[in-house]
């Protein structure tokens, strides 16, 4: 559905507006032309995992 919304306007693409929303705002790509994710999504991605990763040790890993 979203596909067909954002497609249907052709200067509206979703990609773009996906790739927009995660890089960072102040120096979006790097030198080398790779794109440079925000530090706040790095960083919530990072306690993100680290909790699903504890929660998988306490849960899981202590009846072995």
């Amino acid at each position: 559905m979203l596909r067909r919304i954002y497609g249907a306007d052709s200067e509206i693409n979703l990609e773009e507006v996906i790739r927009r929303a995660a890089s960072d705002p102040i120096k979006p790509v790097r030198e080398s032309g790779k794109l440079r994710p925000r530090i706040a999504l790095v960083i919530l991605s990072v306690v993100v995992l680290l909790l699903v990763s504890s929660f998988f040790y306490f849960s899981v890993g202590s009846r072995g």
